[in-house]
């Protein structure tokens, strides 16, 4: 229930991005001018969410800046391919009622019917490499690379900041 008050949550911030404010003084402060220019170019929605994501972290006491970073760009990748609000809903019902199939199915072309769940299954790993070629931190890499996979037993702090991250990303 919680999971889908959240994503309801998203839907709606989606639609009225257009009229909501983009703080971007956090990312003006904390990236590199190459990793600024990144985020710049994210959609006015993905950078609001970045920035939700790094105030949620900054709530939960983070201070690593390879994990605040990471929470800015975690989805800049999502500009190779851009997620249109239909193409988020459907990956939700999908992913809801058959995971199983949505993970398989996101192993696809993202030029064809399977798009979306390309675009979800491997934007983690684009945004590692777009960071990356940007000069970004190794550490940082590894967790914007990693932040899609499922870690319930943390058992190193690269893991902890991981799982850090993905709490912050799944709360908004």
């Amino acid at each position: 229930m919680k999971m889908a008050l959240t994503r309801l949550r998203q839907g709606i911030l989606a639609l009225v991005a257009w009229a909501r404010e983009v703080d971007d003084a956090p990312a003006r402060s904390l990236l590199s001018p190459s990793l600024l220019a990144l985020f710049q170019r994210m959609s006015r929605r993905e950078q609001q969410h970045a920035l939700e994501v790094y105030n949620t972290l900054k709530r939960l006491g983070a201070s690593n800046p390879a994990l605040l970073t990471a929470g800015l760009l975690h989805d800049v990748g999502k500009m190779r391919a851009p997620l249109y609000l239909w193409d988020r809903v459907l990956i939700v019902l999908v992913e809801a009622a058959m995971p199983a199939t949505a993970k398989k199915i996101g192993e696809g072309d993202v030029r064809s019917w399977r798009r979306p769940f390309v675009i979800r299954k491997q934007h983690a790993q684009w945004s590692a490499e777009m960071v990356a070629a940007a000069g970004a931190d190794p550490l940082m890499v590894e967790l914007i690379r990693r932040h899609q996979d499922k870690v319930t037993q943390p058992s190193s702090d690269v893991d902890r900041l991981l799982l850090t991250l993905q709490q912050a990303d799944d709360a908004n």
